[in-house]
């Protein structure tokens, strides 16, 4: 009996924490096929477009047309697009300006830089979306904590960090089992 109690509150946090899983997983995959973009939240990685967008800053995408793009140097199209040649390469995702058009593709620019981009002009192929003008502020921390996380700021810490946070979260699990336990030895069989 006691240890079908036991197993009853561990299904009840696996339970949760899968739920918790869920709600997660179906809120972004929402966003995706609302949105119609792989990449519908991106979280900035660079101050080359602030005052306009900020390191942490989490930008929301959409997916865009070539022929879509309003391509100026003061109010062109925030466009995010592969650095090329690297057009299949998460790691060269740009969140840059549209400040001209050639017959190869587009010109970009952060807007803090003082030069367009060098590896101008992105051709159609590259380009995943341009940016819909909502954010997630960088002061609410969300933007800087998945940076951490994901190693991209203050290398290695934040991986070492998650790891620890999951050694923790395990003692944790395990010294609340070890309280049901002694929760339910105590209580009497008929109850």
């Amino acid at each position: 009996m006691v240890q079908l109690k036991i197993i009853k509150h561990i299904f009840q946090y696996f339970l949760y924490a899968f739920l918790i899983f869920l709600i997660t997983l179906s809120i972004f995959s929402a966003a995706q096929s609302t949105i119609g973009s792989s990449f519908p939240f991106l979280v900035v990685k660079s101050g080359s477009m602030e005052p306009v967008i900020h390191v942490g800053d989490i930008i929301i995408t959409i997916p865009v047309q070539p022929s879509e793009i309003k391509a100026d140097p003061k109010d062109g199209d925030v466009i995010v697009f592969f650095k090329p040649p690297y057009c299949d390469d998460l790691r060269y995702l740009i969140v840059h300006r549209a400040i001209g058009v050639t017959e190869e593709g587009f010109i970009t620019k952060g807007d803090a830089n003082s030069m367009s981009d060098p590896w101008s002009p992105v051709p159609p192929s590259c380009i995943v979306g341009k940016w819909t003008g909502m954010k997630i502020p960088y002061w609410t921390g969300l933007g800087y904590l998945s940076l951490f996380v994901k190693g991209e700021i203050f290398p290695p810490y934040g991986r070492i960090t998650l790891v620890l946070l999951i050694i923790v979260n395990v003692l944790l699990i395990f010294l609340e089992f070890k309280k049901i336990r002694r929760k339910v030895e105590r209580t009497p069989a008929g109850n």
